[in-house]
């Protein structure tokens, strides 16, 4: 009998299928929209050790400092294609070339009587015969995608943990119209006269007749003088 689990086509069958699987109940654009906008109110010792716990709960802190409000995770090297390398910084001859470093910067952020929650990627990128990485800016378009993923991933997570203190109408905006409801009549300006009411649907519209051009005033001519009397023979 055949033994199974010694194929390797059904080995990386069965990795794509975890991997496809955990894509899938990965957070939608849309969650992750929400949760870059959202905005927070309370204590802020309080939102930043549930924002703490929430980053602990997915990477090695390196440092955090609660006077300043921020956190950095521990960085890793991680291949092209978003696989941990065996290479660390300790043995940076091991780590492969076009490897990406990442680290992740949370940091609770004030937005007037509210709190943000920011988390930036600092990035290296090791060189072919350069002795040390060179900087990564997140928005060089070679970035792989799935750096950004941790970005989006660590960010929902602490959306998730903050809800609680999560304020639904930041700014006190008025709800948006519904789409293709009309839109409201101007005020009247006072002293102006009432509108007329519209006519009824099905009324017969009124004839209009030709605009009546003013008549012509006949012409005046000045009156001719009067002629005079013929002299007396």
């Amino acid at each position: 009998m055949r033994n199974l689990s010694r194929s390797p086509s059904l080995t990386l069958s069965l990795f794509a299928v975890l991997v496809l699987g955990l894509l899938a109940c990965g957070p939608s654009n849309k969650e992750i929209a929400m949760a870059k906008q959202a905005r927070y109110q309370g204590d802020k010792s309080v939102l930043f050790n549930a924002t703490k716990a929430a980053v602990e709960a997915k990477h090695k802190i390196l440092q955090a400092d609660e006077a300043a409000l921020g956190m950095q995770t521990v960085a890793r090297w991680f291949t092209q294609d978003g696989m941990v390398t065996r290479g660390t910084d300790e043995n940076f001859g091991d780590v492969p070339t076009n490897s990406v470093r990442v680290s992740l910067i949370v940091r609770l952020l004030p937005d007037g009587d509210k709190w943000v929650v920011d988390v930036e990627p600092q990035m290296f990128r090791k060189i072919a015969e350069s002795p040390q990485p060179q900087p990564l800016d997140a928005k060089d378009p070679s970035v792989p995608g799935w750096a950004h993923g941790q970005v989006d991933s660590l960010q929902f997570a602490i959306y998730e943990a903050l809800k609680p203190y999560e304020v639904k109408a930041p700014g006190g905006l008025a709800p948006a119209a519904e789409p293709g409801a009309p839109a409201p009549e101007p005020a009247a300006e006072p002293g102006a006269p009432a509108p007329e009411p519209a006519a009824e649907p099905g009324a017969p519209t009124p004839e209009v007749g030709p605009e009546a051009s003013p008549e012509a005033a006949p012409a005046t001519t000045p009156d001719a003088p009067a002629a005079e009397p013929a002299p007396a023979p």
